[in-house]
Protein backbone atom coordinates (compact mmCIF):
# COMPACT_ATOMS: atom_id res chain seq x y z
CA UNK A 1 0.00 0.00 0.00
CA UNK A 2 1.25 3.40 -0.99
CA UNK A 3 -1.02 6.18 -0.45
CA UNK A 4 -3.91 6.89 2.21
CA UNK A 5 -7.06 4.51 2.18
CA UNK A 6 -10.54 4.47 3.38
CA UNK A 7 -12.07 1.60 4.42
CA UNK A 8 -15.85 1.61 5.59
CA UNK A 9 -17.39 -1.65 7.16
CA UNK A 10 -21.03 -1.70 7.68
CA UNK A 11 -23.75 -4.05 8.59
CA UNK A 12 -26.03 -4.37 11.53
CA UNK A 13 -24.98 -5.34 15.41
CA UNK A 14 -24.37 -9.29 16.00
CA UNK A 15 -23.12 -9.13 12.41
CA UNK A 16 -19.07 -8.47 13.80
CA UNK A 17 -18.82 -5.58 12.21
CA UNK A 18 -16.68 -3.63 14.79
CA UNK A 19 -14.45 -6.30 15.28
CA UNK A 20 -13.53 -6.76 11.58
CA UNK A 21 -12.41 -3.52 11.65
CA UNK A 22 -10.49 -3.71 14.78
CA UNK A 23 -8.60 -6.84 12.98
CA UNK A 24 -7.35 -4.82 10.30
CA UNK A 25 -6.62 -1.78 12.00
CA UNK A 26 -4.67 -4.01 14.38
CA UNK A 27 -2.90 -6.22 11.79
CA UNK A 28 -2.05 -2.57 9.72
CA UNK A 29 -0.48 -1.33 12.94
CA UNK A 30 1.17 -4.68 13.02
CA UNK A 31 2.36 -4.45 9.42
CA UNK A 32 4.02 -1.17 10.03
CA UNK A 33 1.34 0.81 8.78
CA UNK A 34 -0.56 3.98 11.02
CA UNK A 35 -3.78 3.43 11.06
CA UNK A 36 -7.10 5.31 12.67
CA UNK A 37 -10.32 3.92 13.56
CA UNK A 38 -13.85 4.82 15.11
CA UNK A 39 -17.23 2.23 14.59
CA UNK A 40 -20.53 3.41 15.57
CA UNK A 41 -23.50 1.47 16.12
CA UNK A 42 -26.92 1.90 17.44
CA UNK A 43 -29.00 2.04 20.66
CA UNK A 44 -29.99 -2.37 20.25
CA UNK A 45 -27.24 -4.73 21.04
CA UNK A 46 -28.15 -6.76 18.05
CA UNK A 47 -29.94 -5.67 14.40
CA UNK A 48 -29.22 -2.20 14.59
CA UNK A 49 -26.58 -0.50 12.14
CA UNK A 50 -23.46 -0.90 12.86
CA UNK A 51 -20.09 0.75 10.98
CA UNK A 52 -16.12 0.17 11.62
CA UNK A 53 -14.25 3.14 9.54
CA UNK A 54 -10.35 2.61 9.00
CA UNK A 55 -7.85 5.06 7.22
CA UNK A 56 -4.59 3.48 6.71
CA UNK A 57 -1.59 5.09 5.37
CA UNK A 58 2.27 4.62 5.48
CA UNK A 59 2.89 8.01 6.98
CA UNK A 60 0.96 9.80 9.81
CA UNK A 61 -2.46 10.43 9.59
CA UNK A 62 -3.24 14.17 10.28
CA UNK A 63 -7.01 13.44 9.80
CA UNK A 64 -8.55 10.81 11.12
CA UNK A 65 -12.17 10.13 9.39
CA UNK A 66 -13.16 8.55 6.27
CA UNK A 67 -14.86 10.97 4.11
CA UNK A 68 -14.68 9.04 0.89
CA UNK A 69 -14.20 5.49 1.66
CA UNK A 70 -12.20 3.42 -1.38
CA UNK A 71 -13.48 0.55 0.18
CA UNK A 72 -16.95 -0.62 1.62
CA UNK A 73 -18.28 -3.97 3.12
CA UNK A 74 -21.47 -4.03 2.91
CA UNK A 75 -23.02 -6.75 4.83
CA UNK A 76 -27.02 -5.52 5.06
CA UNK A 77 -28.92 -3.92 2.05
CA UNK A 78 -29.17 -1.01 4.67
CA UNK A 79 -25.65 -0.44 4.99
CA UNK A 80 -25.45 -0.62 1.00
CA UNK A 81 -28.25 1.73 0.98
CA UNK A 82 -26.91 4.33 3.53
CA UNK A 83 -23.05 4.18 2.19
CA UNK A 84 -22.51 3.03 -1.35
CA UNK A 85 -23.48 6.36 -2.82
CA UNK A 86 -20.42 7.67 -0.97
CA UNK A 87 -17.84 5.34 -2.26
CA UNK A 88 -14.61 7.56 -3.97
CA UNK A 89 -14.46 7.26 -7.83
CA UNK A 90 -12.73 4.59 -8.74
CA UNK A 91 -13.54 2.76 -4.94
CA UNK A 92 -14.76 -0.28 -4.52
CA UNK A 93 -18.23 -1.94 -3.02
CA UNK A 94 -18.01 -5.70 -1.76
CA UNK A 95 -21.61 -6.74 -0.59
CA UNK A 96 -22.96 -10.38 0.68
CA UNK A 97 -25.20 -10.72 -2.19
CA UNK A 98 -27.28 -12.83 0.16
CA UNK A 99 -28.47 -9.65 1.59
CA UNK A 100 -28.00 -6.91 -0.85
CA UNK A 101 -29.53 -6.25 -4.05
CA UNK A 102 -26.83 -3.57 -5.91
CA UNK A 103 -27.45 -0.01 -7.66
CA UNK A 104 -24.65 2.14 -7.41
CA UNK A 105 -22.28 2.68 -10.45
CA UNK A 106 -19.03 1.56 -8.79
CA UNK A 107 -16.67 -1.72 -9.13
CA UNK A 108 -19.13 -4.03 -7.15
CA UNK A 109 -18.20 -7.69 -6.07
CA UNK A 110 -20.53 -9.99 -4.16
CA UNK A 111 -20.23 -13.22 -2.49
CA UNK A 112 -22.85 -14.99 -0.59
CA UNK A 113 -20.52 -14.76 2.69
CA UNK A 114 -23.16 -15.22 5.15
CA UNK A 115 -24.27 -18.47 3.33
CA UNK A 116 -21.02 -19.36 2.94
CA UNK A 117 -19.94 -19.44 6.62
CA UNK A 118 -23.41 -21.20 7.55
CA UNK A 119 -22.38 -23.85 4.54
CA UNK A 120 -18.66 -24.02 5.22
CA UNK A 121 -18.16 -23.65 9.04
CA UNK A 122 -21.73 -24.38 10.09
CA UNK A 123 -21.55 -20.22 12.37
CA UNK A 124 -22.72 -17.28 10.76
CA UNK A 125 -20.21 -15.91 13.44
CA UNK A 126 -17.08 -16.31 11.13
CA UNK A 127 -18.42 -14.47 8.48
CA UNK A 128 -17.13 -11.29 9.67
CA UNK A 129 -13.24 -13.31 9.19
CA UNK A 130 -14.59 -13.94 6.08
CA UNK A 131 -15.20 -10.59 5.50
CA UNK A 132 -11.39 -9.79 6.57
CA UNK A 133 -10.01 -12.23 4.48
CA UNK A 134 -12.30 -11.29 1.60
CA UNK A 135 -11.08 -7.39 1.68
CA UNK A 136 -7.60 -8.57 2.23
CA UNK A 137 -7.02 -10.81 -0.63
CA UNK A 138 -9.12 -8.16 -3.03
CA UNK A 139 -6.93 -5.13 -2.41
CA UNK A 140 -3.40 -6.64 -1.68
CA UNK A 141 -3.48 -3.89 1.63
CA UNK A 142 -2.56 -6.25 4.11
CA UNK A 143 -0.11 -9.43 5.45
CA UNK A 144 -1.99 -12.62 5.85
CA UNK A 145 0.60 -13.56 8.30
CA UNK A 146 -0.29 -10.35 10.32
CA UNK A 147 -4.21 -10.92 9.84
CA UNK A 148 -3.78 -14.25 11.58
CA UNK A 149 -1.54 -13.32 14.19
CA UNK A 150 -3.89 -9.90 15.03
CA UNK A 151 -6.57 -12.44 14.39
CA UNK A 152 -5.36 -15.23 16.96
CA UNK A 153 -5.07 -12.75 19.50
CA UNK A 154 -8.87 -11.53 19.26
CA UNK A 155 -10.99 -14.01 19.13
CA UNK A 156 -11.20 -16.74 22.30
CA UNK A 157 -8.89 -19.61 21.99
CA UNK A 158 -11.64 -22.06 21.69
CA UNK A 159 -12.65 -20.57 18.12
CA UNK A 160 -8.77 -19.82 16.93
CA UNK A 161 -9.06 -23.10 14.11
CA UNK A 162 -12.49 -22.40 13.08
CA UNK A 163 -11.29 -18.17 12.61
CA UNK A 164 -8.23 -19.47 10.86
CA UNK A 165 -9.88 -21.81 8.40
CA UNK A 166 -12.73 -18.92 7.93
CA UNK A 167 -10.05 -16.19 7.26
CA UNK A 168 -8.41 -18.54 5.00
CA UNK A 169 -11.09 -19.18 2.63
CA UNK A 170 -11.80 -15.74 2.51
CA UNK A 171 -8.28 -14.37 1.08
CA UNK A 172 -9.04 -18.19 -1.45
CA UNK A 173 -11.96 -16.36 -2.45
CA UNK A 174 -10.63 -12.60 -2.49
CA UNK A 175 -7.26 -13.55 -4.61
CA UNK A 176 -9.95 -15.17 -6.81
CA UNK A 177 -11.59 -12.04 -7.47
CA UNK A 178 -10.21 -10.15 -10.43
CA UNK A 179 -10.77 -6.69 -9.20
CA UNK A 180 -9.07 -4.29 -11.77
Amino acid sequence: MTERKEIRLAGLGGQGVVLAGVLLGQAAVDQGLYAAGSNSYGAQARGGGARADLVLDNQEIDYPHVEQPDLLVAMSQGAYDAYASGVADGGMVLFDSGLVTPVAPHDRYGAKVTAMALEEFGSRQVANVLWVGLVAGVTGWFDSRALEKTMLGLVPERFAELNKAALAKGLQEGRAWEVA
